[in-house]
């Protein structure tokens, strides 16, 4: 992955998780290059926006320090990008996969899209995600608002937060708090996994 000549994307902050190397390195230089902010994921202000760049090791701390960040995850992974491991990546947290040796635009884009509330799947990988919810039984014990509902319904039509808050009428923020409740609410980190969730729980069942 190479930094030259990459194009600058407007975007957030980014944090880059991973063990120190050549691969990291790589990944740092691309972001530097398109005159993104690199901070530290040890250290960020409460409340603060970004995203995290988690360089794939197969170390499950480096996916619980992730976590811990409670911000918008892109996968980079020298693995092969089936369907099942970016299923599987997404299950664990993951908004966006992204192979190592993509162009570096492409890892600029990932970040794009998931610092805007999106996440990067391919169609494929969205089915077998809808394929597993629909595949459980288990009844729903999570109760949501209707404004709940509301943002619920605009995440399974595939609407960014500018779009919600525009169909709905309320302010960016009240859709980014309300958003953020709803994912606690159903014990999931991003908005594949809420789709998901939603449909295992029976509460798209028009969706």
């Amino acid at each position: 992955m190479g930094g030259g000549g990459v194009a600058s994307l407007v975007g957030p902050p980014v944090a880059v998780l991973g063990e120190p190397g050549l691969e990291r390195e790589a990944i740092v230089q691309v972001l530097a290059a398109a005159r993104l902010k690199i901070i530290d994921g040890h250290v960020h202000d409460a409340g603060a926006s970004f995203v995290t760049v988690l360089l794939d090791t197969g170390e499950e701390r480096i996916w619980a320090q992730a976590r811990q960040l409670e911000q918008p995850v892109v996968l980079v992974t020298a693995g092969q990008l089936g369907t099942g491991a970016t299923v599987d990546a997404v299950i664990r947290g993951a908004d966006a996969v992204v192979a190592l040796d993509c162009d570096p635009v492409d890892l600029l884009y990932a970040i794009h899209v998931v610092a805007s509330g999106g996440t990067l799947l391919s169609a494929t990988a969205a089915r077998v995600l809808l394929e597993r919810a629909r595949t459980r039984t288990t009844r729903s014990d999570v109760q949501l608002t209707a404004r709940e509902l509301d943002i619920l319904g605009s995440i399974a039509r595939g609407e960014s937060v500018k779009q919600t808050a525009r169909s709905l009428g309320i302010a960016i923020k009240t859709v980014e708090n309300l958003r953020s409740r709803l994912f606690r609410k159903l014990g999931v980190r991003n908005r594949a996994q809420a789709i998901v969730k939603a449909h295992d729980l029976s509460l798209l069942t028009d969706a």
